[in-house]
């Protein structure tokens, strides 16, 4: 018996209705599938994300077909590539420039010359562009930092030039000797674009100066776009102008080591910059928070610091005084507890060093790394303060008088 006419089309109603919820709830396939990136690789998701950005066939990173290569290196032909589709550069028009190693037919040569034309990257001083070399993690991360300063001109980047190697004078007439890259590292731990690795993976971290892989960089990637008007962002602002008070030389010789060790991953029970540490054998070179301390004031300027007390509550203990906010001085310790100066020791869970002005220098997971930071516009530090410890002597901390004129 046929059915009536208002049944079926009330079927045809519900299976057109079903095929809209299912186009709905179902999840959208995004970016590509890779041979060598399985489900549970720690930056799965950050590639699949990442290679969905740009046009079919002009996509972040997709540099090998079916593969990804995640632990490869990333190249600067890659890294050229990936920074021109992200600012949305690809089809720009270009004067060509001579590159002595990238003849026309090089398969990133367009890509190189947008790059060069958006001064995203430079030619060496032979006028080379050197495709085939591993990009390292501070040249990554300063990269990846100014790509951002193109997607949102609107923030604060001032800090990329007040804290210039060249510029910078925390005390008048004073030059530190900060890495290059110290501006544009400071910008992307303020913005957390390295991922700090557990510590069964700690393997994979990598101090600025090696090479740094794929998989970090498509990483790196998301957490930039990510960024978006976000505290992180606004809070680049805070970094336009560090000074200090006047320092003693004491003050200015660990500054300006510590100062050096900028961008050096954080690595759980770490305290030496590569995996030799004299303690003991580390899974990567760099630092967790206590052993940042340790390194620079024990092992580095030889101050009593035992090795008893290489963790921070135990740091902490012997602070005899304790310093409190308002009399730090550069070259202290500083600690950190939940009750700020009410903490217990055993409660005491970060370690600093004190550089002046409110600023410090430390190693902490969120930002993966060393980096600075400030006990004045960070109301998260000011609330957790809990005490200073002196290390230097009275005549360390003497300031020389200026010469008489």
């Amino acid at each position: 018996m046929p059915r009536p006419k208002h049944t079926a089309v009330t079927a045809l109603m519900l299976a057109l209705l079903a095929l809209i919820l299912a186009a709905t709830v179902a999840p959208q396939a995004i970016g590509k599938t890779y041979t060598d990136v399985p489900d549970k690789f720690w930056a799965h998701d950050a590639i699949t994300w990442v290679t969905d950005r740009g046009t079919s066939g002009c996509r972040l990173l997709d540099d090998y077909g079916s593969t990804f290569k995640p632990g490869k290196a990333v190249l600067r032909s890659e890294m050229a590539r990936a920074l021109v589709i992200a600012a949305g550069r690809r089809s720009a028009g270009y004067t060509p420039l001579a590159i002595g190693d990238v003849p026309p037919e090089h398969p990133y040569y367009a890509d190189i010359q947008l790059a060069l034309k958006y001064k995203f990257m430079t030619l060496d001083e032979a006028g080379n562009f050197r495709p085939g070399q591993a990009t390292t993690a501070s040249n990554a991360e300063t990269l990846v930092v100014k790509w951002l300063k193109v997607r949102y001109p609107a923030a604060s980047w001032k800090l990329l030039t007040s804290l210039s190697a060249a510029r910078w004078e925390p005390n008048p007439g004073w030059h530190p000797k900060a890495p290059s890259y110290l501006p544009s590292v400071v910008a992307s731990r303020q913005l957390q674009l390295r991922v700090n690795h557990s510590s069964a993976d700690e393997q994979r971290e990598v101090t600025p100066g090696q090479p740094i892989s794929r998989a970090e960089v498509a990483s790196m990637f998301k957490r930039g776009y990510d960024v978006g008007a976000t505290w992180r962002l606004n809070g680049l602002a805070d970094f336009a102008a560090i000074t200090f008070p006047p320092l003693s030389e004491r003050q200015k010789e660990i500054t300006s080591f510590a100062l050096k060790l900028i961008g050096y991953p954080y690595v759980w029970a770490g305290e030496y910059p590569t995996k030799d540490s004299p303690y003991g054998y580390q899974k990567a070179g760099g630092f967790d928070c206590s052993g940042f301390a340790f390194y620079v004031m024990k092992m580095k300027f030889g101050y009593p610091i035992t090795v008893n007390e290489r963790g921070g509550g135990a740091m902490a203990a012997k602070a005899k005084p304790r310093i409190t906010r308002k009399n730090l001085t550069g070259g202290d310790l500083i600690f950190f507890g939940y009750k700020g100066p009410d903490s217990a020791i055993a409660s005491i869970y970060h370690v600093g060093l004190y550089l002046g002005n409110g600023w410090f220098i430390h190693s902490t997971g969120s930002s993966d790394g060393v980096t600075l930071a400030s006990l004045n516009s960070s109301a998260y530090w000011k609330t957790y303060f809990a005490w200073g410890r002196r290390l230097l002597t009275r005549e360390e901390l003497a300031i020389p008088e200026p010469p008489a004129q």
